[in-house]
């Protein structure tokens, strides 16, 4: 199977990470709507050796910066949604039409994060191995980058990815859209089953409560669209992707999301069922590990891909004494093959770390 190779936009909001047959992005903003079902809260209740060095601070403001506040205790809590698809959705080849997966009016406003989680089949009406990328996109998107993964013929694969933004009167949709790709790919061959649900945390709007209570960081927006990083096979921090927020009571906790997608320039796995290789992530809240995920690269005959990401309040979850607190995200490969190694942002995937607080 040929692998096609293309390259990013040049804007956060759109761009989109690399499949098995292709690496670029989709542009097009989606119309539609899938059916949705909301509830609201208030609040939220043998590794590689690790080299984590570093951590970025934001700056804090009433405009909807990506930083750190001092939480004002005129601020509200960041207020939780969760709407869920009810029926599965095939995913179209043509990027810059994107299938609509959840489509949901957020009845609030303000700065948000959104969570996607998801299973993407591949129905097997081919034996073409397809990737899928999906974007999770909130009101003004800030950062709505595509990641996807290979899918092999006949198998499932349950994933996530997240997206920031800020929620308006005038924009107030969480939308979660992709499309598929192969060479050659065939519309329908993959579909996301029903159940696909999206989280969305909203910060307070009010003036001075901007950056109390959600602070994000970005690979991409960090480093631009044409600086790839080369993971090694220990554990390094992934370079510009740390979030910092204040705690002002001993009662607060935090909440830390991770997301990456990891390309290996060669896939060491070239058959469907037999993938041994593998990728990690830890997610880390002030340089002591959280969550730690290894998985296997889905075979390809080429570039490979595979997405990593948190998930559990038992992985995400940490009571926070009073004080800054930085969130930051860990990668590491276990093979390197003749001389390609995987890689995160260029041409192919972003890695996120969100920072919520939660009182």
């Amino acid at each position: 199977m040929a692998h096609v190779h293309r390259l990013p936009l040049a804007f956060g909001a759109v761009l989109a990470g690399c499949g098995l047959a292709s690496c670029g992005d989709s542009g097009a903003p989606a119309s539609g709507g899938g059916d949705a079902a909301a509830e609201a809260t208030a609040g939220d209740g043998g590794a590689p050796p690790r080299d984590a060095s570093g951590s970025d601070a934001g700056t804090r403001d009433a405009s909807g910066s990506d930083g750190e506040g001092d939480g004002a205790a005129a601020c509200a809590p960041l207020q939780h949604f969760t709407f869920a698809s009810s029926a599965a959705v095939s995913l179209g080849c043509d990027a810059n039409a994107p299938a609509t997966i959840l489509d949901a009016v957020v009845p609030s406003t303000g700065r948000a994060v959104g969570r996607a989680t998801f299973s993407v089949q591949h129905t097997g009406i081919n034996a073409v191995t397809h990737f899928w990328n999906l974007q999770v996109r909130l009101g003004s998107a800030k950062d709505a980058y595509g990641l996807g993964d290979d899918v092999c013929p006949s198998t499932t694969s349950a994933r996530a990815n997240l997206g920031f933004g800020v929620l308006s009167a005038q924009s107030a949709h969480a939308t979660l859209v992709g499309y598929e790709g192969a060479a050659p790919c065939t519309p329908g061959t993959l579909q996301v089953l029903a159940g696909a649900t999206l989280e969305v945390w909203v910060e307070d709007p009010s003036p001075g409560c901007a950056g109390g209570d959600i602070a994000f960081a970005s690979y991409y927006d960090a480093n631009g669209y044409t600086t790839p990083y080369d993971w090694t096979t220990s554990f390094t921090q992934l370079p510009g992707v740390a979030a910092s927020l204040v705690i002002t009571a001993a009662s607060e906790k935090l909440r830390v999301l991770g997301v990456v997608e990891g390309s290996p320039g060669l896939d060491p796995n070239t058959t469907c069922g037999s993938e041994v290789s593998t990728i990690d992530m830890e997610t880390a809240l002030d340089g002591a590990p959280m969550e730690y995920v290894k998985e296997v690269v889905p075979a390809s005959e080429g570039m490979g891909h595979r997405v990593l990401f948190s998930s559990g309040d038992q992985n995400e979850l940490r009571d926070a004494a009073p004080g800054k607190h930085t969130a930051s995200l860990l990668v590491a490969s276990d093979f390197v093959v003749n001389g390609y190694d995987v890689t995160t942002g260029g041409c192919c995937g972003d890695g996120e770390v969100a920072l919520l607080r939660i009182r």
